[in-house]
């Protein structure tokens, strides 16, 4: 009898192979053939302590929810020719009846909180078969390749951050950390005319990836110098500061750089993720400039767009995958994304090598 081979994070750092049963959909869902998962930030988390902001492992968890796959079957109420679809997958389950959900804010649905693929108590999509709600899924063109595909959920977080921060010609603008999500902002602002994008990160291979994309200019920051690192900032943004910054790494330095180097009036628009789950800055300056900080939750009605978007060449998201390993490395996969190693953005793992 067909199983489901899953790969399981037993506890930080430790993976194994575990096998169930191939689980059935129920009304209004889809049965899903995973193909590729994507290694996220947010991920790495959970690999390093078992927990990510107070949601903590209770047990061994299948993660990973950027994901790609094929509809292996419907259940009630799906219409059948979904059967045999390409599918990029929303991983967010709201309940599409609570006050946030009615008022169009999906991604504040307190169901969220554990309703996600990978976020504990729900298993992820590292693993072969998985079933999921058939309105969370969007057919996926030829045009998008399996790598693509993956990174469309990350685009999408960034182009929600970008909506939110009110980006329009003429703005200053600093992107703090350019991982994924921050690169993933960085692809997004090209699209716009007359800005003056600044990166900043401590590797310096990221800043000329960075710099290859259209960065107007880049800060290479050092830990443990904040001062002097804000002024280069400043420098290279313009005295007055920026217009807009994008906190895309929830590091320490950067959750206070975001304000110090904000001009009046701006927007601070907070991504990343802090591990301690602390945001530390000074309310001084951020309360004298009359800054707007948001932060933010997810991605909102965004999938789509990015999809539309790729399809027409005029995001490349498949670009900003620079590993790919097999599911039976997947120990490997995250070791390397730990070690921040030279040249690593984005590590896709290929869940289709767990066998048929």
């Amino acid at each position: 009898m067909a199983t489901n081979r899953q790969i399981v994070l037993e506890s930080p750092r430790k993976f194994a192979v575990s096998e169930t049963a191939i689980p059935a959909p129920g009304s209004g869902e889809v049965l899903l053939k995973v193909r590729r998962v994507g290694v996220c930030g947010s991920d790495m988390h959970l690999y390093r302590y078992g927990r990510i902001g107070r949601i903590e492992m209770s047990g061994p968890l299948v993660m990973g929810h950027e994901c790609v796959a094929d509809v292996a079957a419907v259940g009630e109420g799906v219409a059948a020719d979904l059967v045999g679809a390409r599918v990029a997958v929303e991983p967010a389950v709201s309940c599409g009846a609570c006050r946030w959900c009615r008022a169009g804010l999906s991604n504040l649905c307190r169901q969220t909180r554990t309703h996600f693929l990978g976020l504990p108590p729900t298993d992820g999509a590292m693993q072969q078969y998985l079933v999921h709600p058939a309105g969370l899924v969007a057919a996926l063109p030829e045009e998008i390749d399996d790598n693509a595909a993956v990174m469309l959920e990350p685009m999408a977080i960034a182009l929600h951050a970008v909506r939110l921060s009110k980006v329009a010609p003429g703005r200053r603008i600093v992107v703090l950390g350019t991982g994924v999500l921050g690169t993933c902002v960085l692809a997004l602002l090209r699209l716009y005319r007359g800005l003056h994008v600044v990166c900043v990160d401590l590797l310096a291979d990221r800043l000329k990836r960075a710099s290859a994309m259209g960065a107007d200019g880049v800060v290479e920051a050092r830990e443990g110098d904040r001062e002097a690192v804000a002024r280069e900032i400043s420098d290279a943004v313009g005295a007055e500061g920026a217009d807009i910054v994008f906190e895309c790494a929830g590091a320490g330095d950067t959750l206070w750089h975001m304000c110090e180097v904000a001009a009046p009036g701006a927007h601070v628009i907070v991504i990343g993720s802090n591990p301690d789950d602390t945001v530390a800055f000074s309310s001084g300056v951020a309360r004298r400039n009359g800054l707007t900080l948001r932060f933010v939750r997810r991605s909102l009605d965004t999938l789509e767009p990015c999809i539309d978007l790729a399809a027409q060449d005029i995001l490349a998201p498949g670009d900003l995958v620079t590993h790919e390993f097999a599911a039976t490395d997947a120990a490997a996969a995250y070791d390397l994304v730990d070690r921040a190693a030279a040249g690593v953005l984005k590590v896709v793992i290929d869940m289709t090598a767990l066998g048929a």
